[in-house]
């Protein structure tokens, strides 16, 4: 342990949770299906994720792993539950850059067609080009990568911020043109892109074994980094909605990339290439931080497991190149760039809430006490899924389908290797660090 320091752990979770890139992506989509509900949404999203951060941060504080939520399950409720929550966040966690280089790809075209170059071919150059980078920043080694997380993390806030303040500042809208009209379905449907919005907040317990003294300060940065974000995200979303008001939020249904018109149109070319470059700066970070807690996640992960030869990281960072290349191009070649992008995020925003109800139950097995935070949070995280799971028709039910099957597929998985008892089953303990 040492690599690692409580500054650069928060800007870990901070650049995981990326605000810049969540108003320029999911911003857009809670708009589309929220309307101007979408600041409360993300109020109540943020404090939702305060309840679900006192589960991570009170099993951070008690097992040192880089395993995270597997193993902290695995470590309470037994290998059954360990393993699955290890095969949802592996799901999340392959799902999380090609989805982010889908969005980043297509934000992009956006603004290059406003200069007149449009060509159908090149979205999938830009995808090649973006998950390469953020490839490479992370095969360069941890010491590099996170003090480039830590300088773009201090980038990405004073930035949000700023904007902000040009919002509030510039807004042309009066008191009359907001019109928040609440309806339960929109709001929980936008709840589950809010949480989304705040899911990669944890992100530091993946590198909790290199962390200084990270029985204290893996707990600080996760509630450091939620705090600033949260704070962040609600005032940038309350002051999107006082810039371009109930006309805009309209827009959003028929241009998903309105804000890029938006800014150019306001505060002309030259802001919207500032904008632009800070929007996919911050989707780069958080592609960066999310690999690189999967990457430091693998080695325990393969020594909880028993594996007799371990894959190293270059070979691991090759194999999983090629499959976030396969997923994004794939996906968007199907559905296009946005589309995908909505659809892979409502996968891993089902796929959060199922591991922090189960996170909830371990940390009340562990304590059974004062867990009344842990029992709100997960009567919450409940609803939000039924509510949420109910509301997606038409096309977008295809969420429905890919999270069914995926837990489908575990539940066989598990099925398969508890029957090899004298192998891989037998194999499996869940380690941590003593303190």
């Amino acid at each position: 342990m040492g690599d690692i320091n409580l500054p650069e752990a928060v800007m870990q979770s901070f650049t995981s949770i990326g605000p810049m890139l969540e108003f320029i992506a999911l911003f857009s989509v809670i708009a589309v299906y929220s309307g101007t509900l979408l600041p409360f949404v993300i109020l109540f999203s943020f404090l939702l994720s305060y309840f679900t951060l006192y589960t991570v941060y009170s099993l951070s504080g008690l097992f040192i792993t880089n395993g995270g939520y597997y193993s902290y399950v695995g470590h309470i409720l037994g290998k059954d539950w360990g393993i699955f929550i290890f095969l949802i966040y592996f799901g999340y966690s392959v799902l999380t850059v090609p989805n982010i280089a889908n969005f980043i790809s297509g934000f992009a075209s956006n603004i290059l067609s406003i200069y007149n170059f449009n060509n159908n071919h090149f979205i999938y150059i830009l995808i090649l080009i973006f998950i390469l980078l953020v490839y490479i920043t992370v095969g360069s080694g941890i010491k590099k990568s996170i003090k480039y997380t830590f300088i773009a993390g201090i980038l990405e806030i004073s930035f949000i911020i700023l904007l902000s303040i040009i919002f509030i500042l510039t807004g042309r809208n009066s008191i009359g043109d907001y019109k928040i009209n609440f309806h339960l379905n929109q709001f929980f449907f936008g709840i589950i892109f809010g949480i989304l919005a705040f899911s990669g907040g944890g992100s530091s317990i993946f590198l909790s074994e290199k962390t200084n003294n990270a029985r204290r300060n893996t707990p600080k940065s996760l509630f450091i980094s939620f705090t600033i974000s949260g704070i962040i995200m609600t005032i940038s979303a309350f002051s999107l909605l006082y810039a371009i008001g109930n006309h805009g939020i309209l827009e959003y249904s028929i241009n998903s990339f309105y804000i890029v018109s938006f800014i150019k149109e306001r505060y002309g070319p030259i802001f919207l290439m500032i904008f632009s470059f800070f929007g996919i700066l911050s989707g780069f970070n958080l592609s960066v931080s999310y690999l690189n807690a999967f990457v430091h996640m693998f080695p325990r992960f393969q020594s909880d497991f028993g594996f007799n030869k371990y894959m190293g990281e270059k070979k691991l960072l090759f194999i999983m190149f090629i499959i976030t290349s396969v997923i994004s191009i794939s996906t968007t070649y199907i559905a296009g760039p946005f589309t995908s992008f909505v659809i892979i995020a409502g996968v891993i925003s089902f796929f959060y809430i199922i591991i922090h109800i189960i996170s909830n139950i371990s940390l009340y097995k562990a304590r059974r006490k004062n867990m009344i935070i842990p029992m709100i949070s997960s009567i919450l995280l409940t609803i939000a899924f039924i509510i949420s799971f109910i509301s997606n028709t038409g096309f977008f039910i295809v969420i429905n389908y890919a999270v069914l099957v995926y837990l489908l597929i575990s539940v066989i998985s598990i099925i398969y290797i508890k029957r090899m008892k004298n192998t891989i089953y037998k194999k499996i303990k869940f380690e941590h660090l003593k303190v």
